[in-house]
């Protein structure tokens, strides 16, 4: 509004579209751009309302004042921090007071280097700002530290586009796409070819939803890591990838600086990367911001930052700072609010500028923030328009192009990512191994008879959950009816577990699983937890996710370093588990083997194939034919061999291909018979499990393989 109370020029055509969409409409297109944005960054974690459909607007007057008077404090605060990390001039001048700057627990001494350093130490910059009555801007806080929102920033824009159509019509806005070329550039071209990577912090900045870091990066085609992907070898960072160790020349910093290097800093060695402070003082390291900047952002410092201006840049500073009683009346704009209504509340403007080797830039755009943080209001796209008045224009401007993402082969998958993936797979085929092993054993346990057959099924039933860990050993090894299978299952609960670990995986690896097959697995993966209060009703849930979970990965991943770690883990997951089971259905003279045999024919889930080949009459030689070497068999244990040996020999370890390959021969040899089934298949369970160990070693801890020192080896450690 202006000082007559009448609505501003610019949120005319807005509010007209707003009305002519209909409010319960605005509610159903907010809830849509609230679903996209979390498929674009799958580590968002869930909000009631985490964004406001409606924008904020800035003209092209306003903004031009902003970026002029964002661009000076940039610069100002730049200089500051290479002073105070340098010769520290300002301070024996009386300009900064030491006891302030250096009792601060974000001035890092470490840090200090008496000179600057290859890069910036201030890369990027945030200011929030509010807008007086008066019309004019006043600054509320910095950001130099980690900068929050810069993904939510660069995306949401894209995003509204498609959601909210007819607010676009509203006129002319400046692109950002632009600015983020430029931004994309100058991380590229200070990179000099080395790898670029958004490092992430994992919690969310205070206002804001989780995921702005995957945001981020998705929206500057890098990669986005977490402190456990690096390590410091010869003073330099490096990523570990399946190929071993990466060079990394550029991070955008999403951890706090204290917590940044706990070799110099202390702290959990998780927490952080070791050596980190020795590659930035080196200078092979160029962090965005640099460590201890967060320094500039407190407000102890700020009234003596505002008489450094005349000093340093040689003019006035031309945004003042805000005053409490600024902020009691900063001007107001509409929100969306839970309830579905209209409301109206103080509001923030984000602003995100960077500087580009030259010069400092400012983003067309950014976030408004409400400045009332219990009224959960959503975060704002804030608009600048071309021109000083809005024109109408016919139709939603195109969106933007999609973003050309450099193309990253397997090898330079992050290990972390890659374990990731491999233990879901593995979580996944083991939780569809014990709904499948409890569809069968419920109603043979209900069945109570006393026939030979009968029990002997039970006998391996029992043994088989045992050996599956759904039940414990004392009872696994007695007498089992199907009432203290229930209790047991009801008491402990082994579905329950399995599906939450199979949800934290998922979220560990959304990164790598397109937006489509995330929704539809968390989809999939909630309907499991509805139906798990009663674990026997969820087992045909638990039977549909695993299915559904196989289909999209084999529809919707390309072959590449993700997917081969994922089919590794429900190979190998899947080749144990049958080799364990079978081992103990098989235990015993082949002509006493007709009750295991049916019993592997179901668990394999191979019934109607064996019917149709078989007329369905269990003799030895077909069913062990079908459960261990059919090729063709997605259930049989040669199959899996073969699919292991398949992404061995793509991610290029030919040895441990080798062993999947000998396996394979292996069992075309055991399938037919001998006297000892149950030990053979011990035996290649027990290879599998080291095939697994020799998997991790190579590509997840990057340590050499074990082996016995030889004694010039012993001789050498010893001197």
């Amino acid at each position: 509004m202006d000082r007559q109370g009448r609505l501003k020029s610019p949120w005319s055509p807005v509010l007209s579209a707003v009305r002519e969409m209909g409010m319960i409409e605005l509610e159903r297109r907010c809830a849509a751009l609230g679903r996209q944005v979390g498929l674009a960054a799958p580590a968002l974690l869930p909000a009631a309302r985490p964004y406001d459909p409606l924008p904020a607007l800035l003209t092209a007057s306003e903004f031009a004042w902003l970026e002029e008077a964002v661009s000076q404090r940039a610069e100002l605060l730049s200089q500051v921090m290479e002073d105070l990390y340098g010769p520290q001039s300002l301070m024996r001048l009386g300009r900064l007071p030491p006891a302030l700057v250096l009792a601060d627990p974000f001035f890092l001494r470490a840090l200090h280097t008496g000179g600057p350093l290859p890069a910036p130490r201030l890369g990027l910059y945030a200011a929030d700002v509010i807008r007086g009555t008066d019309g004019r801007f006043k600054l509320l806080r910095d950001h130099t530290g980690t900068i929050p929102g810069l993904g939510h920033a660069l995306t949401l824009r894209r995003l509204a586009n498609g959601v909210l159509p007819e607010l676009f019509r509203a006129g002319a806005l400046r692109s950002l796409r632009p600015a983020r070329e430029i931004l994309v550039d100058q991380l590229q071209r200070r990179a000099e070819g080395g790898l670029v990577a958004v490092l992430s912090g994992g919690a969310a900045a205070p206002g804001l939803p989780n995921g702005d870091d995957a945001l981020l990066a998705r929206a500057l085609g890098v990669l986005m890591i977490e402190p456990a992907d690096l390590a410091t070898r010869n003073g330099a960072l490096h990523m570990k990838t399946l190929s071993g160790l990466l060079h990394v020349a550029t991070l955008i910093r999403g951890v706090s600086g204290i917590d940044l290097d706990p070799l110099e800093q202390g702290g959990r060695p998780g927490a952080g990367i070791a050596g980190a402070f020795g590659a930035v003082r080196a200078g092979v390291l160029n962090m965005l911001n640099a460590p201890g900047s967060k320094l500039l952002e407190s407000q102890v410092l700020h009234p003596y930052l505002q008489e450094l201006f005349e000093p340093l840049l040689g003019a006035p500073h031309k945004m003042q700072q805000a005053e409490p009683e600024d902020v009691a009346l900063a001007s107001q704009a509409p929100f969306l609010a839970p309830d579905g209504v209209l409301t109206k509340a103080p509001l923030c403007f984000r602003i995100f500028s960077w500087h580009d080797g030259l010069q400092w830039q400012v983003l067309p755009g950014g976030l408004g923030l409400a400045m009332d943080a219990q009224a959960g209001l959503g975060l704002k796209d804030l608009w600048v328009f071309d021109g000083e008045e809005s024109r109408m224009i016919s139709g939603a401007p195109p969106a933007e192009p999609p973003e050309k993402v450099k193309f990253l082969a397997a090898a330079h998958l992050p290990s972390r990512l890659a374990d990731n993936l491999f233990w879901l797979g593995r979580s996944v085929e083991r939780l569809e191994a014990a709904a499948r092993l409890l569809m069968l054993a419920l109603p043979r346990l209900e069945s109570g008879t006393s026939l030979p057959r009968d029990m002997a099924e039970r006998g391996l039933i029992s043994r088989c959950l045992g050996q599956a860990g759904l039940l414990p050993a004392d009872v696994a090894g007695s007498a089992l009816s199907g009432r203290l299978l229930r209790q047991t299952l009801a008491r402990r609960r082994p579905l329950a577990g399995l599906v939450k670990e199979v949800a934290r995986l998922v979220d560990a690896s959304s990164e790598r699983l397109s937006p489509s097959m995330l929704a539809t697995v968390r989809l999939a993966l909630q309907q499991a937890n509805e139906a798990l209060p009663n674990e026997e009703a969820a087992l045909p849930v638990m039977l549909n996710f695993a299915a559904s979970f196989a289909g999209i990965a084999a529809e919707n991943m390309s072959r590449d370093g993700g997917w081969l770690f994922l089919e590794m883990g429900r190979r190998l997951e899947r080749a144990e588990t049958m080799a364990e089971t079978l081992a103990i259905l098989l235990d015993g003279p082949i002509p006493r083997l007709e009750p295991g045999l049916a019993l592997g024919i179901e668990l394999a889930d191979s019934v109607l194939s064996y019917e149709l080949r078989h007329a369905g009459i269990i003799a030895p030689g077909p069913v062990l034919a079908m459960l261990l070497a059919d090729g063709s068999n997605p259930r049989a244990l040669a199959f899996q061999c073969n699919a292991l040996r398949a992404c061995l020999e793509r991610l290029g370890a030919d040895d441990d291909a080798e062993t999947a390959r000998l396996l394979q021969h292996e069992l075309a040899d055991l399938a037919g018979g001998g006297a000892a089934l149950s030990a053979t298949l011990s035996a290649m369970a027990a290879k599998l499990r080291t095939l697994s160990d020799r998997v991790q070693r190579r590509f997840f801890t990057l340590l050499p393989a074990a082996h016995t020192l030889e004694d010039e080896e012993i001789l050498e450690a010893a001197q």
